[in-house]
């Protein structure tokens, strides 16, 4: 069997692995906040770019209304990163060294996690390495049309995480230390790729500038600068504990070679300094205190081909035998290891039904009340299980977050009941000259549900001030395990500043 089918083989039954792991599992809290993003589709939403909640949503449209179809595409992309990996390194060292370096990477636990998780992780590692892949083709044969494929992958990256901005710079970063490709930095055809993902980076741009820059609000110069090197020893473990023991033992030695070849040999080259700002942007959110797993599973995956450069003995040891145990020693370890899928949601269909049957009961001849959750999660998760998700008012979310000055989610950046919007004029005398906008809040007076598990004394401000009363209606026993109480707000007037 050649290695094309051998992998080939491997990855359907790795993807078929991977579905049956989330078959017939309910959606997570956080699945359930990216599934109704999704729904609501923007090019970008509160915690970055929109592509991973338009796949969660996709999935769900596709697969059905669980943990299986908000993940449904992940197995496909790691499927696809293999892929790229293997052509990757067979261009590059030979078809079996590509097969080796695909079959590790499936093997490793933190691409199996992420693999399982709809997170912006696996994308991006898929569309760094089909963009490495059209890149080298585009070396070899000095094309302008590989490089712009490999422009269109760091442009789909740049729809799932902007860490996919760092894909062509590292490539422009190869050429200008290399004496053999630096001339192509003059030519057009290396500067088209930057065209796809320039034009979805501006246009994130201004969906931020809609937005408050909202995905750049917390960053200054002096933040930038703001570094914590304590957290350095236990990042290091989780690196190991996240690569292997074996695979992280392997790659060591594949970098270390590489860094003992890396004047001599432009393939070499071609794949240490993409890994290597890779792994800065690991090493820099580790330090900033931001979780590291998107850019260092980027970084694991662009530096696992440099083990197909390893010599023929490492540490006296045929480096055949070192490989065997090093594959099945990380085979045993994700196996041990890979996390059980959630065994229960936030909310049941039997919480919808709750919720439905009092907005009915305590509706008036005006309107139903609307209807507010304790947190973004638990909102997400009711306007999934709602009978009837239909909002208070158009283009509004099914279900509302509490009031806050300070945007907290995606909640807070779609339209809210607190908000005052624009209102006819009606006086007789014409415009008040004082005052630039005549508002309205078309929530004043009425009513809501509030749905949530805290107990009536810990009820938040922006409620118990908010509505003139608030009174306890029922309670139900959620999935997770907590009580879900709903209250009923009469009432509302605003809370006060």
């Amino acid at each position: 069997m050649t290695s094309g089918r051998l992998l080939a083989f491997f990855l359907l039954i790795a993807t078929a692995l991977r579905w049956l792991w989330g078959y017939g599992r309910p959606l997570s809290p956080e699945e359930s906040y990216l599934a109704l993003c999704g729904f609501i589709p923007s090019l970008a939403y509160f915690d970055g770019p929109g592509g991973t909640p338009l796949l969660v949503a996709l999935g769900i449209s596709t697969a059905g209304p669980g943990g299986f179809g908000a993940t449904f595409f992940w197995p496909v992309f790691a499927a696809l990163a293999s892929i790229f990996a293997y052509l990757l390194v067979a261009a590059l060292a030979g078809r079996r060294e590509g097969l080796a370096v695909a079959i590790l990477l499936n093997l490793l636990p933190v691409f199996n996690e992420e693999a399982l998780s709809a997170t912006c992780a696996i994308p991006l590692t898929a569309t760094a390495l089909g963009a490495s892949l059209c890149a080298w083709h585009a070396l070899e044969k000095n094309s302008a049309a590989w490089w712009t494929g490999a422009g269109l992958c760091a442009a789909s990256g740049l729809l799932f995480t902007y860490t996919a901005w760092l894909v062509l710079p590292a490539l422009a970063l190869v050429l200008l230390t290399s004496h053999r490709w630096r001339r192509r930095l003059l030519g057009l055809g290396f500067w088209f790729g930057w065209i796809p993902p320039l034009g979805v980076y501006l246009l994130l741009l201004r969906w931020n500038q809609e937005n408050d820059w909202i995905h750049f609000i917390d960053g200054t110069w002096r933040t930038a600068r703001s570094l914590d090197f304590t957290g350095v020893p236990a990042a290091i473990f989780a690196s190991v504990f996240a690569l292997t023991p074996f695979a992280f033992f392997a790659l060591l030695c594949g970098v270390f070679f590489a860094i003992i070849r890396f004047q001599v040999s432009p393939k070499i080259k071609f794949l240490a300094l993409p890994a290597f700002v890779a792994t800065l942007a690991a090493a820099y959110s580790t330090l900033r205190g931001w979780p590291p797993q998107t850019p260092g599973l980027l970084a694991a995956a662009l530096a696992l081909p440099l083990i197909a450069w390893l010599p023929d003995r490492i540490a006296g040891a045929p480096t055949k035998t070192v490989l065997s145990v090093l594959f099945l020693g990380s085979a045993t370890w994700t196996a041990m290891t890979l996390p059980r899928p959630p065994s229960s949601s936030l909310v049941d269909t039997s919480a919808g039904q709750v919720v439905t049957r009092l907005r009915s009961e305590y509706s008036d001849s005006t309107a139903a009340p609307f209807l507010i959750a304790e947190n973004a999660p638990l909102a997400a998760a009711l306007a999934l299980v709602l009978p009837d998700p239909t909002p208070a008012a158009p283009g509004h979310p099914p279900v509302y977050t509490t009031e806050s000055p300070a945007a907290r989610s995606q909640f807070d950046l779609w339209p809210r009941y607190d908000q005052f919007v624009e209102a006819a004029q009606t006086a007789p005398d014409g415009p008040d000259p004082f005052t630039e906008q005549q508002g309205a809040n078309p929530f004043i007076g009425r009513n809501a549900l509030y749905i949530t598990t805290q107990q009536t004394d810990e009820l938040p401000q922006a409620i118990t001030a908010a509505f003139k009363t608030v009174q306890l209606l029922e309670e139900a026993t959620t999935p997770a395990g907590p009580l879900l109480r709903v209250f009923l707000c009469s009432d509302y007037q605003t809370m006060p500043m």
